[in-house]
């Protein structure tokens, strides 16, 4: 996948030479779309490699750790330290969660047994889909969980089934696999995702026999799940595997959970990565290779490098995959341990800036920095922005995950849409996104001058001082006169408006 930098993502960011121009106009959406033409100007003012330069360590915790820091949050990790907020995150279970408590106990459809929730959701599809989606969205938003929502999150994309052929079996794998086992061992993990009805179904394992054994879930298995496509694997291990997992399938079609069929397996002996599989056995051949891939040296560098690229950098530092698949294999895959070492390394603490928010993490983050002026009726509003940027929770088709690297989501017509979608948002307030109203006057403190507004913006949206550059260019937004007081009417013009170029902003994109 290409790596892009801060500087190449610049380079396509026009936010000050049209986004600017375009608010100032009162009409966004139509200037803003001139972005898409390629005889644009392709200008912006922020200042490179250095434009996250004065973000505190507490700070690029919070943002790797969150779907988003709120200032409560910058409240909490400098009252207890650095370590202490990682260590509360990581002991998840402990973390009260009223919001996520209440809104699940009013929708029992996502916890309800499979084998009920079926027929529901192929009478009620669309209700029992956009309950889904919600929900993915609405935890990420409001849980006080944050680092377990980001490892859900993690796992989802690591063991992908996409939702809309499988709706019932995708709530109910999401329920036993990535929220049972986010921050467990991972043998456990990989056994939960190997028993799910819905993985049996998406990669066909449930149709794979004796006669006929399928190859895909054993392929996916070793080349997505565990070793990596590089991890010492043959073809004929992929046969063999393919061999040990027949049997494995739904009980009763859909109406029934995974369950192991004698009558469907092969039972001659088999041999999988040099380790001879005695003929004459039954499941036991297809426990013995999940534990196998499991403890497997290069599953524990595999899902390190993963955990790595996705917490710390698109290019995984070399040392910190080294000390990480070590601590993998020395804990047995204990993946709150693994977490722990990535997230207090030095390598970790020094990559401040160097992760690009995906389009549902960004769309999350601005939900959270608005928090206390948002209400937002449903999620069909956010569902209509993420769908153009290909992000929709649970929609990748292929089986190995939304990307994780900013290659994958910079480019001209991407941009655009997250700029339109925040100030979208930020608009809300004057109905420009169904289902969404917004307060800024609850987010953002009255502000005598335009400059005390900038100021005010800034320090509640991101966290942490920019460039005086940049800086500059808000307040000209505002007003030509940094000191001139602050009239409710200006006030009212001007703040969607900014609060929206900050949003949009790379200040904000990257973390």
């Amino acid at each position: 996948m290409t790596q892009v930098s801060r500087r190449d993502f610049l380079r396509f960011s026009g936010i000050t030479a049209a986004g600017l121009a375009a608010i100032s106009t009162g009409s966004p959406f139509g200037t803003m779309s001139a972005l898409a033409s390629p005889t644009t100007q392709q200008v912006s003012p922020f200042s490179g490699t250095a434009f996250l330069a004065n973000i505190s360590p507490e700070l690029h915790v919070l943002n790797r750790l969150t779907w988003g820091a709120r200032p409560q949050d910058r409240d909490r990790i400098r009252e207890i330290g650095i370590e202490a907020y990682i260590d509360w995150q990581l002991d998840y279970a402990n973390i009260p969660d009223p919001l996520v408590d209440d809104f699940l106990s009013a929708r029992r459809i996502l916890s309800m047994p499979l084998d009920e929730l079926r027929p529901i959701a192929d009478n009620q599809y669309e209700y029992v889909l956009t309950t889904a989606l919600w929900a993915r969205m609405y935890r990420a938003i409001y849980s006080e969980r944050q680092l377990y929502e980001r490892l859900v999150e993690f796992w989802t994309d690591h063991f992908n089934i996409p939702i809309y052929d499988l709706l019932a079996g995708k709530i109910d794998d999401d329920r036993r696999v990535a929220r049972t086992q986010a921050l467990g061992k991972f043998r456990d993990l990989l056994f939960a995702s190997a028993q799910s009805p819905a993985m049996l179904d998406y990669l066909d394992n449930d149709v794979s026999t004796y006669e006929h054994p399928n190859e895909n879930y054993a392929r996916e298995l070793m080349e997505l799940h565990t070793l990596g496509v590089d991890g010492g694997y043959t073809e004929q291990d992929v046969v063999e595997v393919a061999r040990a997992l027949t049997g494995w399938t739904i009980r009763e079609g859909w109406d029934g959970y995974s369950t192991f069929d004698p009558s469907m397996h092969d039972t001659d002996a088999k041999t999988v990565l040099g380790v001879t599989l005695p003929a004459g056995r039954g499941i036991e051949d297809g426990l013995q290779v999940l534990d196998i891939l499991a403890r497997h040296p290069s599953t524990a560098r595999f899902i390190s490098t993963k955990l790595i690229r996705r917490f710390v950098s698109d290019a995984p530092p070399a040392s910190l995959v080294d000390s990480t698949a070590q601590v993998f294999t020395e804990t047995d895959g204990d993946i709150r341990l693994v977490m722990r070492h990535i997230l207090l390394s030095g390598e970790f603490m020094q990559s401040a800036g160097l992760k690009f928010r995906r389009p549902l993490d960004y769309l999350t983050a601005v939900a959270r920095s608005l928090a206390p002026g948002l209400q937002i009726e449903n999620g069909d509003g956010f569902f209509y922005i993420l769908e153009p940027l290909g992000h929709v929770p649970y929609g990748w088709q292929p089986p190995n995950g939304y990307p994780d690297v900013a290659g994958a989501w910079i480019n001209t017509n991407a941009l655009l849409h997250r700029w339109n979608a925040a100030l979208s948002i930020t608009l809300s307030g004057e109905g420009y996104l169904p289902g969404v109203a917004l307060n800024l006057d609850r987010v953002i403190p009255p502000a005598a001058t335009a400059a005390e507004l900038v100021n005010s913006v800034i320090a509640n949206v991101l966290g942490f001082e920019v460039a005086a550059a940049d800086r500059d260019q808000f307040i000209a937004y505002v007003s030509a006169n940094p000191d001139e007081p602050l009239t409710d009417r200006l006030r009212l013009a001007k703040l969607p408006g900014l609060v929206g170029i900050v949003l949009a902003s790379p200040y904000f994109q990257w973390h």
